[in-house]
């Protein structure tokens, strides 16, 4: 077992304080970074950097980064720790911050987007994420099932923005797929 495979497996005991994803979620959504063959990850909602550290694994062999977000001071040195321990400190940048002010500063294009933070600021993620996500990029929002009744705004317009065809899949706590036209 690698020092990754080990690292995952330990952090998937502390899943359930850290509001991470299954597995079955992480696999699916590495499957798809290495099939789109994506360079660019931007992750709204770090936590302690399970699925960070999946998105670092996918697009290692083409010598992508990850731009991952946290606004928790806390969670964000627990997964500055997690990258070094995976060998990933150079593939993983962490900005620490509100989401909603952080997003503005970005640069894309990015290929996929995941957002897993404040579910009632989905809607303000995906306006933001919209133009910094490349044409066929993904945008990928979490909990859709669990959690649909904090994020209304976002479930409604991810299926009527003129620049996404959204799909629901029942995977895990539920994740809406978002293809950029």
């Amino acid at each position: 077992m690698s020092n990754l495979d080990s690292l995952l497996v330990e952090l998937e005991a502390t899943a359930e304080a850290f509001w991470n994803i299954s597995r079955e979620n992480a696999v699916f959504l590495s499957s798809l970074l290495k099939a789109m063959g994506a360079k660019r990850v931007l992750e709204v909602g770090t936590s302690n950097g399970y699925s960070t550290l999946w998105f670092a694994e996918a697009v290692q062999q083409s010598g992508g980064e990850v731009v991952t977000l946290e606004f928790d001071a806390g969670r964000a040195a627990i997964a500055r720790e997690n990258f070094s321990k995976a060998g990933f400190s150079e593939t993983i940048t962490l900005i620490e911050g509100d989401a909603c002010q952080t997003l503005k500063t970005l640069t894309g294009p990015f290929d996929f987007v995941f957002l897993d933070a404040e579910k009632p600021e989905y809607a303000t993620y995906l306006r933001l994420a919209v133009p910094l996500t490349r044409t066929n990029g993904l945008i990928i929002g979490d909990d859709t099932i669990s959690m649909a009744d904090q994020m209304p705004e976002y479930l409604t317009l991810a299926f009527a923005h003129p620049e996404l065809e959204s799909v629901a899949v029942p995977i895990d706590d539920g994740i809406v797929l978002s293809r950029k036209r």
